[in-house]
């Protein structure tokens, strides 16, 4: 197990003997799909960490329609904004596949972060590079057209993708749906943009499985 924590760059910050501790003070949950970790405005007292499977950070905005501001991976953490702020929670969390968790509490939390400033730095830095995503995607709410939320939205998945036949494969499967509340959209839009990316030879798909031909091309139609 602490061979396992150590790879995680998150806890990788620490220090032997805080990561001892923090084996022996969290505790692994598991989620089956579709199960609902925390929900939007749900009171927070712990912070999780993915160890395995893919857990999707959404919210309602309305009706039946939903915003899916990220999917994460095993490595990423998450929670910790409420934590750190002291209120309920921003968004829901959902497991997309049978995922892994390690939970830490609150408490343990907030000791983690004062006897360790590198951990407290390396949190910042993650915490600014996703209110910089999340100023992006707005900018691309506001700016960009489907199409081009679509190839961001792509590009942005590609980056941790595998690079094959000069173009990246994307790790996981996704449904049109999932790929509809990623961009921020119904089917029908994201399924014409779809369209329009393998008419002109960027993308091919099968099964729900996505492969970027061109990044750079498809990264240029992101920026427009």
């Amino acid at each position: 197990m602490l061979s396992m924590l150590r790879k995680i760059p998150f806890l990788g910050q620490l220090k032997p003997k805080d990561l001892r501790e923090v084996h022996k003070i969290s505790k692994i949950r598991e989620y089956g799909p579709g199960e609902i970790i925390f929900t939007k405005a749900q009171s927070a007292n712990q912070m999780f960490v993915v160890l395995s499977g893919r857990i999707k950070i959404f919210t309602h905005s309305g009706g039946k329609k939903r915003k899916t501001f990220a999917y994460l991976e095993p490595g990423d953490f998450f929670g910790e904004m409420a934590l750190l702020e002291g209120k309920s929670r921003s968004a829901s969390a959902e497991a997309v596949s049978y995922s892994r968790l390690l939970v830490i509490t609150n408490t343990e939390f907030r000791k983690l972060l004062m006897n360790d400033p590198e951990l407290t730095m390396y949190l910042m830095k993650t915490v600014c590079a996703r209110l910089r995503k999340a100023n992006e995607a707005i900018e691309g709410m506001m700016f960009r057209n489907i199409l081009g939320r679509v190839a961001q939205a792509l590009t942005e998945l590609g980056r941790r993708g595998r690079k094959i036949r000069g173009g990246i494969e994307l790790n996981e499967h996704y449904t049109q749906q999932e790929l509809a509340d990623l961009v921020g959209t119904t089917r029908e839009p994201l399924t014409r943009a779809l369209s329009t990316l393998r008419r002109v030879q960027l993308i091919e798909s099968s099964d729900g499985r996505y492969f970027i031909k061109d990044p750079v091309k498809l990264g240029a139609i992101g920026l427009v």
